[in-house]
């Protein structure tokens, strides 16, 4: 199977020798991509390899942090993900958006914001990779409208929008993942092709959804296809934005201090600050996930931020170890 190198993951494997333009042999059939090849091969003049299917319809499935337990309960997880395959792949019929209804009423009930979170969340590398992708969008877009306490009307548009942000890919051939600054086709074209063909289900997505999803790739900075700016650009696609270039980042390979780095660095050109600013009081300084050595020569992984978000939990061993002046721990550094 063709991928293009743009919509290539980490861990998929080659499935024929590379040679580049000057016929050397740059990829070995068999060899398992990481974040760094596949760095390279955007910068070099391959622009696409042949990858090996996977064994399994829908490729294989983990968890981005098997070490740490899942943002939710994997069983209600599932659950919401064959509600999100159903409605991808009927989007014509309106019955189908009753399930659109129930999950993002299952979430609200499922996320306490007076917690702090793991933000640990399972993806697919094969076909399904969308609706993992959606889902773990929502979830974060859940946790920034509880967190800003918006009406409940209010937050169930938002999440219901989170959710079916990107079904112009289910409509279309393949989806890109990264596609924030990306020229290619289906990047450009799959938010117009799920606007017209939503049409006829007006009232049951109302105006608001609908375009939000064609504009859901304007910039803040006014710099995006259609030319909106600041506030111009809709509410929803606002929040949603930052909540779905982490995940597509972190699905992309990124360590998620790696993430959360390139949000901020992008914060008033293609991201508003204020939900810029939101997500980094969800996932404080180091984000669930992020590799530190501490004070004390150990290694461990974020587990969630903590009341100070320079002190988060972080686990070592298997065990929860609380960093900062109480326990005089500290991070001493981020192993990228």
């Amino acid at each position: 199977m063709k991928k293009k190198i743009s919509n290539l993951q980490p861990g998929m494997i080659v499935g024929e020798d590379i040679y580049n333009l000057k016929n050397r042999l740059s990829l070995k059939k068999g060899q398992k991509l990481d974040k760094n090849t596949i760095d390279l091969l955007l910068h070099s003049d391959i622009t696409e390899i042949e990858i090996e299917e996977t064994t399994s319809s829908t490729g294989f499935i983990q968890k981005t942090f098997e070490e740490l337990p899942n943002i939710v309960d994997e069983v209600i997880y599932n659950k919401w993900i064959n509600s999100i395959n159903d409605l991808f792949h009927n989007f014509k019929k309106e019955e189908t958006y009753i399930s659109l209804n129930n999950i993002t009423e299952e979430i609200y009930k499922a996320l306490d914001i007076k917690e702090y979170f793991v933000l640990n969340f399972i993806n697919s590398f094969g076909n399904d990779s969308l609706n993992y992708h959606s889902l773990n969008t929502a979830i974060i877009v859940s946790i920034i409208a509880k967190k800003i306490e918006i009406p409940y009307v209010m937050y169930k548009q938002t999440v219901k929008f989170a959710l079916i942000h990107d079904i112009g890919y289910a409509m279309l051939d393949e989806r890109i993942i990264n596609d924030f600054e990306s020229d290619e086709r289906n990047a450009l074209i799959h938010n117009i092709v799920a606007y017209k063909k939503l049409q006829d289900l007006k009232a049951t997505l109302n105006h608001e959804i609908l375009e939000s999803i064609l504009y859901h790739h304007e910039r803040y900075d006014g710099k995006g296809k259609f030319h909106l700016k600041g506030e111009k650009v809709p509410p929803l696609v606002r929040i949603t934005q930052v909540a779905d270039a982490y995940t597509s980042l972190t699905e992309l390979g990124y360590t998620p201090y790696q993430a959360l780095s390139w949000i901020l660095k992008k914060c008033g050109f293609i991201f508003d600050p204020y939900y810029v600013g939101l997500l980094y009081e969800i996932t404080g300084y180091y984000p669930t996930g992020t590799k530190v050595k501490l004070s004390d020569g150990s290694i461990g992984t974020v587990l969630k931020r903590n009341e100070i978000e320079f002190f988060p939990e972080v686990l070592i061993n298997n065990q929860p170890v609380k960093t900062g002046p109480d326990t005089d721990i500290y991070i001493k550094e981020v192993i990228e």
